[in-house]
């Protein structure tokens, strides 16, 4: 018997709609191709109900109600964030990202936040107007390794180190042959699933989520000479995001190509320790899935029973939590989704729901 969704990619995502899934009695699988915790374990770790820019860009692009969709599903994002990671730390996040700091746009943006429920106040200075609102900040692996555990506890079966190989989508059931990146194990594996969630970019409908070529963000790390409170997000500076870890900042510069990370490392490197006294200086790089004025590229294919999920980051954790519930509702909500799960993976759902009690 298939089960009811596969799920291609243990990233946060991935994760996320596996949990909420078999939370509610559908058999989940998820076949990943990285060691416990490696696909999940990306980005900054910082969660918030929405960026100044990408909310005016979205509202200028799609109308406000997209705008206002998008932070209720960021909430919605921060709520699981915080049933899996009870102890993840509350900081101000002061938000100057909207080009020129508009007072009168800035004002709109604070308006969309408080009507989805969402904390904001308006600052006003001569530099410009800015926003404050909450983010949420977790340790990306230990995140990473908490979010797999509830996925297990709730029932989902996780399987690591597996590499997709084929994929066939025959009479509504979708057949995914796979191989164990073990060299000792030679023979494939196969499974197949009513519906596919596909995290990684896959299958045909993952790959067409894919707006672009990945985008790279410089990353610093390091122990600023005075230490950080707070949360900080820029528009026109060298630095994009700055989060405080302890007394240690880690420091996101703005994106750039893959042929230019590199020197963007070092402007970076260099803007932190002229701007913030950074001593003891990390260096890396963070590949970036292209979306849409910021939005979760999430959805279902043409493909009947095939969705995919994108987000910044490659499943990082503010757009993956958020795209992971956005699929769990589609595939879930009979009531409001076209695409939920046929009646027979719901109606065996209920029946484990009722044996659970």
């Amino acid at each position: 018997m298939p089960h009811d969704t596969l799920v291609l990619g243990a990233s946060v995502a991935g994760l996320t709609v596996a949990r909420r899934l078999a939370s509610k009695g559908y058999d989940v699988v998820v076949l990943d191709p990285n060691p416990e915790g490696r696909s999940a374990a990306i980005g900054h770790g910082v969660a918030a109900v929405g960026h100044a820019s990408t909310i005016a860009a979205m509202a200028h692009a799609y109308g406000l109600a997209a705008a206002r969709e998008h932070i209720e599903r960021n909430l919605a994002g921060i709520r699981e964030i915080r049933r899996n990671a009870p102890d993840a730390e509350t900081l101000p996040l002061r938000d100057r990202s909207l080009p020129g700091g508009d007072e009168e746009e800035t004002r709109l943006v604070v308006g969309l936040l408080r009507e989805a429920g969402a904390k904001a106040d308006l600052l006003v200075a001569p530099d410009g107007a800015s926003i404050l609102t909450e983010a949420l900040t977790v340790d990306p692996t230990a995140y990473a390794l908490s979010l797999r555990a509830a996925a297990v506890a709730a029932g989902a079966k996780v399987v690591q180190s597996v590499t997709v190989t084929h994929i066939a989508r025959r009479e509504g059931v979708t057949k995914v042959i796979f191989r164990d990146n073990r060299a000792w194990v030679r023979e494939p594996g196969a499974t197949s699933g009513v519906s596919v969630v596909d995290t990684l970019g896959i299958s045909p409908w993952g790959r067409a989520a894919r707006v672009g070529p990945a985008q790279w963000v410089p990353v610093v790390r390091g122990l600023p000479k005075r230490p950080r409170r707070e949360v900080s997000l820029e528009a026109t500076s060298t630095a994009w995001l700055i989060r405080p870890i302890g007394d240690e900042a880690l420091i996101l510069g703005q994106k750039s190509s893959l042929s230019r990370i590199d020197r963007a490392v070092e402007e970076l490197r260099d803007w932190a320790v002229d701007t913030l006294g950074l001593t003891g200086v990390e260096m890396g790089k963070l590949a970036i899935d292209p979306s849409d004025h910021g939005r979760p590229i999430v959805g279902a294919s043409a493909i009947p029973g095939g969705f995919y999920a994108r987000g910044n980051g490659r499943g990082e954790l503010m757009n993956g939590t958020a795209s992971g519930w956005y699929l769990y509702r589609l595939l879930a909500d009979a009531r409001r989704s076209g695409n939920a799960l046929p009646p027979l993976s719901q109606l065996r759902a209920a029946g484990m729901r009722l044996l659970k009690r």
